[in-house]
């Protein structure tokens, strides 16, 4: 589960303001990339992994792997429908 570090309002335009706490803690910059998801009731903000981010998370991932499949997909931010 995740952490509670601060309340934000939807705006009349549907903007939020992620808490500076949470920013902070995330290293989340101006500007920057986010995905959205929804996960039933709630909405999930993931920052998008850059190239070079990417290439650190795939470091060792060929050969024994200890990353799942699902890992995998988690960290390139994509679900396959048929898994």
């Amino acid at each position: 589960m995740g952490f509670k570090m601060g309340q934000t309002l939807l705006d009349e335009r549907g903007r939020v303001v992620i808490p500076k706490e949470i920013r902070e803690k995330l290293d989340l910059k101006p500007n920057q990339s986010l995905i959205v998801e929804v996960r039933g009731k709630e909405v999930v903000l993931k920052p998008v992994l850059d190239v070079e981010n990417f290439i650190v998370e795939l470091k060792g991932c060929v050969r024994r792997s200890q990353i799942k499949p699902s890992g995998l997909k988690e960290i390139w931010g994509i679900a396959h429908a048929h898994h």
